[in-house]
C-alpha cells in the first residue's frame, strides 16, 4: 500500500469513528428517555396514584374502587397494544352500570395507544442501536473509547433534560398543548374537566408531576452513567497515555504493531 492510499484509509477510518461515536452519543438520550417512559407506562401503580391522589372520585362521581378496576383495563389496552376501541363499564355512586368514557375519549385513547406503541418501538430500536454501536466501538477502539462515548451521551442527556425541565416548569400549560398538537392529528385530546372522566382521572396536575418525575429519573440515570464512565476514564488515564490509546484521534491498534513512541517500537534490537 502506498503512502497516499494509507493516508486515505486513515482519513476514512477517522470519519467512520466520528460518525459511529456520534450515533452512539445521540442514541443514549433517546434510549434513556424512552426506557423511563416505558417503565412508567408499564407500572399500574402510576395509574392508581393518579386516581388516588388527584381527587378523581370527587370529580367524576364514580367510586374509587371502580376507577382502580378501570385502570387495569386501561393499562392492558395501552401496554399490550389492544386493537379496537376501549370499552369500560363502571358502576356509579347509584350502583348503575354506565360507560366510563364517551366517544371522544375513546377516540383519544386509541390515539394514545398508538403513540405508546410508537414509543415502545423507538425504545427497542434505540437500545438495539446502543448495543450495536457499543460493540463496534469496543471491538475497534477498546473500552476506554466506549466509556468516553458513554460519557458524552450522558452529558448530552443531562443537558437536554435540564433545558426541557426548565421550559416545562416555567410554561407547562403551553408546552403540554404544543406536545399534543405535535403528537396528535386531531383535537380529541381537548377534554372538558367538568364532564369527561378521562381528564378527571388523569388531570393536568398529574401529568405535570409525572413529567417532572420522568425527567428527574432520566437525569439521575445520566448522572450515574457519567460518574461510572468518568471514574473509568480517570482510573485508566495514565495507562492510556502510556499506550497512546483512548484519545480522540487514536486509531485502532493492529496486531503485532506497537504504537508510535512506545518503548517497544523504539528498541532497535526488536
Amino acid at each position: 500500500m502506498n503512502i497516499g492510499s494509507a493516508t486515505k484509509t486513515r482519513a476514512r477510518l477517522r470519519v467512520f469513528r466520528a460518525l459511529l461515536i456520534a450515533a452512539f452519543v445521540c442514541a443514549v438520550p433517546v434510549a434513556l428517555v424512552t426506557t423511563t417512559i416505558r417503565i412508567a407506562v408499564s407500572d399500574t401503580a402510576v395509574y392508581d396514584y393518579a386516581v388516588q391522589h388527584y381527587g378523581s372520585q370527587q370529580a367524576s362521581g364514580i367510586p374509587e374502587q371502580e376507577l382502580l378496576k378501570a385502570n387495569d383495563q386501561i393499562h392492558d389496552y395501552l401496554t399490550n397494544n389492544r386493537s379496537g376501541a376501549l370499552s369500560i363499564q363502571v358502576r356509579n355512586q347509584n350502583g348503575e352500570a354506565v360507560p366510563l368514557f364517551n366517544a371522544r375519549e375513546v377516540a383519544h385513547m386509541a390515539d394514545v395507544r398508538d403513540l405508546v406503541h410508537l414509543f415502545f418501538i423507538v425504545q427497542v430500536a434505540a437500545l438495539a442501536a446502543l448495543l450495536l454501536f457499543g460493540v463496534l466501538v469496543f471491538v475497534l477502539w477498546k473500552l476506554r473509547t466506549l466509556a468516553l462515548a458513554a460519557l458524552y451521551g450522558s452529558v448530552l442527556t443531562a443537558a437536554l433534560i435540564t433545558f426541557t425541565g426548565i421550559f416545562a416548569v416555567t410554561g407547562f400549560d403551553s408546552a403540554w398543548s404544543q406536545f399534543h398538537g405535535i403528537a396528535f392529528s386531531n383535537d380529541f385530546w381537548e377534554l372538558n374537566p367538568a364532564r369527561d372522566h378521562l381528564i378527571q382521572m388523569f388531570p393536568e396536575s398529574f401529568w405535570f408531576d409525572i413529567t417532572i418525575l420522568i425527567g428527574a429519573c432520566t437525569l439521575l440515570e445520566s448522572l450515574l452513567i457519567s460518574a461510572v464512565s468518568g471514574a473509568y476514564m480517570l482510573s485508566t488515564r495514565e495507562k492510556a497515555a502510556a499506550a497512546g490509546l483512548g484519545t480522540p484521534g487514536a486509531q485502532p491498534r493492529q496486531p503485532g504493531v506497537d504504537p508510535p513512541g512506545s518503548l517497544a517500537s523504539s528498541n532497535p534490537e526488536r
